[in-house]
């Protein structure tokens, strides 16, 4: 489709030149850029000797400035004094700038002199201040005049050239005397318009995601013998991306003022084969927040169809890097700072984005989900990757980026969204919970293991051979050590949750059973052989199948107690039979301990070590069921709790 445009009309003759003049100015602003970028490595690397000069030659070769004279510029800059900086060359640098600049105001003037005559003053002013650099030197205060790029009242010559840019990405939108697939495009041949369109096809994919936002304006020009791509991103001033087209090659440039955000556009082109300079490190001291970040990224194509595959890939990024940074502060509260970045990777990765995440609230909306269905949940003062493990938590994330987007896109009302999203948090935070219960079931069937082999042994004391006894007491040791693991893992997770804090009592007791039949083991095995016969009284194996049993019930008890997030109330009540038998065994353990001692006491004893060790394995097992019970009791509170919620 053509459309002519009223202004070239009003142009005549001069719009013949607009091209052209487009093409050398958006030239002149790579050179200055990276006359600017230089600058600034000049200035890190003099201040950092020691660190391995970033090379510049990727975007010389781009930008079209004479590499064999910078080539020292970097390498041997070097401080002669606080703030006073030398680099060889720095001079012919600094040179440069002000026909750079004229060339980017000539197609503004020759458009249209009246309008441009601010930014012409601006320009002739700021020219002034642009230090000579007479001996190849100057201040790193002069660095920081050039570069600063906060609109705080001050100018600079890096806010001219972002004023001029914008402009002329204007003239280039309002002059185009075509329109390609969306783009504004000039004096195209057909491999440029096949170029475009593929870069187009990429970015009409995935521009939906953006979800209303202002920018992906594409602009494309024929000038100086290449194919130049503009896109404005979104409205922030430094962050501008440039695509020149070469025959079986494609050349980014693209600067940015947050170097985690150049970091992540970088990360979209694993695996693609684009090859990008390194990004420099961060600023020096002297050198102001404001100071951007230029990189290059270089594809030398096999073909026409890689060529245009990288193009469409290409311009389907963009609109992930449209409000990147206000997401990243809206998840990272979260998460942490990597933690987010990672989530927004992830979320680019699978054609997701963040945009409709930010238009339905950001953090906002995950802190309604948390104050809807966790705010009891959740100790005061626990970040949310605290509370649901960074796994846990990071799964919950990606399920917000996935549902805001593709909810958003499908039409779904924001109340739906946001009820989905509500319900996932409540989902993870039971089953947080319900990963307690499962790691003390885990915990009770070793306890249980243990209790049945003491059991064993107590119940065929002929068979209970010293090495026997003593193999029993090295597997419960291993046995109580695997069980201390299972006791920090779920100390760990009960530790972030409110809820879940509340079993607490119930792990310490599964524990304190599990040390006392560790004991018990111990002890059996220091019974001499001639007193083995002792450990067939009649009480002392009834204790051990209590204490098993006990074990046992107790295992049903938090098997059932784990489904009562799902609904089930005849869950609820099996667990309360099961809690019931527990404290039940706890009080036939108590019988069958004084019985122990009555019949230990009843006999005459020639050797006081069996007297007192089986005394003390008797009071170890019952002592198992006061803590099994105990856990059961404080259990029972759990799942009365959640009937009553």
């Amino acid at each position: 489709m053509t459309v002519k445009i009223d202004i070239i009309e009003r142009l005549g003759e001069r719009a013949i030149l607009l091209p052209t003049l487009i093409g050398e100015a958006l030239g002149a602003n790579d050179r200055i850029k990276l006359r600017l970028s230089l600058l600034q490595e000049a200035a890190r690397h003099a201040q950092a000797p020691d660190r391995a000069a970033r090379g510049f030659d990727v975007e010389c070769r781009a930008a079209g400035l004479g590499q064999a004279a910078l080539d020292g510029l970097v390498a041997e800059a070097r401080l002669l004094g606080p703030g006073r900086l030398f680099a060889p060359g720095i001079g012919a640098l600094l040179a440069g700038l002000a026909s750079d600049v004229e060339a980017m105001l000539a197609p503004l003037e020759a458009a249209d002199a009246a309008a441009a005559q601010p930014l012409a003053e601006r320009a002739q002013g700021l020219a002034q201040s642009i230090p000579a650099a007479e001996g190849d030197q100057l201040d790193l205060r002069e660095i920081e005049q050039l570069a600063v790029a906060t609109r705080d009242g001050r100018d600079s010559l890096h806010l001219l050239v972002m004023d001029l840019h914008k402009a002329i990405n204007r003239l280039a939108a309002e002059t185009a005397v075509e329109t390609l697939d969306g783009a504004r495009v000039h004096a195209l041949g057909d491999a440029d318009r096949r170029a475009v369109r593929a870069f187009m096809a990429g970015l009409n994919r995935t521009a939906p995601l953006a979800f209303g936002h202002p920018g992906l304006g594409t602009t494309a020009v024929r000038a100086g013998g290449r194919l130049t791509i503009q896109n404005d991103i979104g409205t922030t001033d430094a962050h501008v991306l440039v695509i020149h087209v070469d025959p079986g090659v494609v050349t980014v440039t693209y600067t940015d003022v947050h170097r985690p955000r150049a970091q992540f556009f970088i990360s979209l082109f694993e695996g693609q084969g684009v090859a990008w300079s390194p990004l420099a490190e961060q600023r020096g001291d002297g050198l102001s927040e404001d100071i951007f970040y230029l990189v290059t990224g270089r594809y030398a194509a096999a073909d026409d169809t890689a060529l245009d595959r990288l193009l469409a890939f290409l311009g389907s990024r963009i609109v992930f890097l449209i409000d990147w940074n206000k997401a990243r502060k809206a998840l990272q509260i979260f998460v942490g700072r990597n933690a987010a970045i990672n989530l927004l990777t992830w979320a680019a990765k699978a054609d997701f984005g963040h945009r409709a995440f930010l238009d339905l609230g950001g953090n906002d909306l995950v802190y309604e989900a948390v104050h809807r269905t966790a705010a009891g949940r959740i100790p005061y003062g626990v970040r949310l990757d605290e509370a649901l493990g960074l796994a846990e938590c990071t799964e919950f994330l990606q399920h917000v980026l996935r549902d805001t987007s593709q909810g958003l896109a499908a039409g779904r009302t924001a109340r739906l969204i946001r009820d989905q999203i509500q319900a996932e948090l409540s989902r993870r935070f039971e089953t947080a919970e319900s990963s307690v219960l499962t790691v003390l079931v885990r915990h009770l069937g070793l306890s249980r293991t243990l209790a049945a082999a003491i059991e064993e042994m107590v119940s065929t004391p002929g068979a209970a051979a010293p090495a026997a006894r003593q193999a029993l007491a090295r597997r419960a040791k291993l046995i109580e050590e695997k069980a201390d693991r299972l006791t920090l893992s779920a100390r760990e997770i009960s530790a972030r949750l409110r809820e879940a804090g509340m079993l607490r009592p119930v792990i310490d007791e599964v524990e304190n059973a599990t040390d006392s039949l560790e004991d018990c083991a111990f002890l059996l095995s220091l019974l001499p052989e001639a007193m083995a016969v002792m450990l067939g009284v009649s009480p002392i194996v009834q204790l051990a199948e209590i204490v098993t049993d006990s074990v046992g019930q107790l295992v049903r008890a938090v098997e059932a107690a784990s489904r009562l997030p799902q609904g089930q109330r005849a869950d609820a009540l099996a667990s309360l039979q099961a809690i019931d038998a527990v404290t039940t065994a706890e009080r036939r353990a108590d019988v069958a301990e004084r019985e122990a001692f009555a019949a230990f006491m009843a006999v005459p004893h020639d050797d006081a070590r069996g007297l007192v060790l089986g005394l003390e394995v008797a009071r170890g097992l019952e002592t198992a069921t006061d803590h099994l019970s105990h856990a059961a009791l404080s259990l029972r509170d759990r799942v009365l709790e959640e009937l009553s919620a």
